[in-house]
């Protein structure tokens, strides 16, 4: 596994701040927010992309592409595999993202409405291309496999990895890579969901403060940034070479509610209903999950909406699980947010502790679960649901369990 997070880059910082409740949301730096009604989000402090990469490939990836490809070269160290030992067709590359090089597009669009096109930059078509994370990716380890991009908003992270997994279940590949790489925190985009409503309006005056899932005073998103990739592999391959195996990937499911392009519908039956695909597909019965990494992005239809989901998936059991939501500390970075949600869950099952929520001091009536607040908690943990939630009305399921547990 490799992280690029606000809240800690690497697989250490990032759990050790998850466990201690360390939130990374401050105010925004990369540009001048001050007259924008939310002046916060979690950026990536001290990220040096040629730590990850030679200058002349940094400078010509947008932040996003940079991410992913550092989060890459982290997980296949961990991994410890050489790739110029196996076949490379038999080795592929999915990656989600949804704002993709938005960053770079913006730039790109000011030189030219003020110097136009002869001072456009001959690499700004690859560098606003979302699909520049997984070309590059492929070229530095020369792989030849399947090479993929999603873009489905905050779902596109889990979306990825599936795609992944299906891949290797299928046949079509021994390795793959799977993860995403976002760098949101522009401009334009703070400027289109300010406008949207969605973005929780804070003045910058308690950062740490500003997103509160299943909380009375949540009041909308805070945007993140970052990468994160995971390298999934066909059990008898990674058998056959005695790799480190943090967890399975037991089920997955997805669907969509036609109610609204920003807003979910508050019953929650769509989420259900693709929770219970989920553990259909993972051959699990309800009693069998022990932790749900929550969306909880503090918007308040759909933490309403994730609440009832539980609660007609899991009935009375729904008050017994422990949840929690990474998105207080990490902020919601679109696509990464699901494959950190991954990273999490996979470290919850290896190292017996659930993250707390953090921020959770006046619970919606609503909202009546166990949250895990402000405290992280021991507990055992064998399988772990995550939702992802996206506009539209997309919901993503997935459901990792312990290596070899029954």
């Amino acid at each position: 596994m490799g992280v690029i997070a606000p809240n800690g880059i690497g697989v250490d910082n990032f759990w050790d701040s998850l466990i201690h409740g360390r939130s990374a949301v401050r105010k925004i730096t990369r540009f001048d927010a001050s007259s924008y009604p939310c002046q916060v989000a979690a950026e990536v402090p001290d990220f040096d992309p040629t730590d990850y990469m030679d200058p002349k490939t940094a400078r010509r990836l947008p932040r996003f592409a940079q991410f992913a490809l550092a989060s890459s070269r982290m997980a296949v160290e961990d991994s410890k595999l050489d790739l110029n030992s196996v076949d490379p067709y038999k080795v592929g590359v999915i990656i989600g993202t949804g704002s993709g090089g938005a960053s770079y597009s913006e730039d790109q669009h000011a030189v030219f409405m003020a110097k136009g096109i002869k001072r456009i930059s001959p690499f700004a078509a690859v560098m606003t291309c979302n699909h520049s994370a997984a070309g590059i990716i492929c070229r530095e380890f020369g792989l030849r496999g399947t090479n993929t991009t999603v873009s489905a908003a905050c779902n596109s992270g889990l979306d990825a990895v599936h795609l992944a997994y299906d891949t290797l279940r299928l046949g079509d590949a021994e390795i793959m890579l799977a993860g995403a790489g976002e760098a949101p925190i522009t401009p334009y985009i703070v400027s289109l969901l300010s406008a949207s409503g969605i973005l929780a309006s804070n003045n910058g005056e308690a950062p740490t403060k500003a997103l509160r899932p299943f909380d009375r005073d949540g009041h909308g998103i805070i945007l993140g940034e970052g990468g994160a990739l995971l390298v999934l592999e066909d059990l008898e391959h990674a058998l056959k070479r005695r790799a480190k195996i943090y967890g399975e990937i037991l089920g997955y499911a997805s669907g969509n509610e036609p109610f609204d392009i920003f807003k979910i519908n508050p019953t929650g039956e769509t989420g259900s209903s693709v929770m219970r695909k989920a553990l259909k597909n993972a051959h699990l019965e309800p009693q069998d999950i022990n932790y749900i990494n929550a969306h909880g992005n503090g918007e308040r239809d759909y933490d309403v909406n994730e609440t009832l989901s539980i609660k007609k998936t899991f009935g009375e059991l729904a008050y017994r699980i422990p949840i929690s939501s990474i998105k207080p500390i990490t902020g919601q970075s679109f696509s990464a947010t699901g494959v950190l949600q991954m990273v999490a869950s996979l470290l919850v099952i290896n190292l017996s502790t659930i993250p707390p929520t953090i921020n959770h001091e006046n619970p919606r009536p609503e909202c009546d679960l166990d949250y895990v607040p402000n405290q992280p908690r021991r507990a055992e943990v064998s399988a772990v649901l995550m939702n992802a939630m996206g506009f539209g009305g997309s919901h993503t399921v997935a459901i990792v369990g312990k290596f070899g547990w029954e």
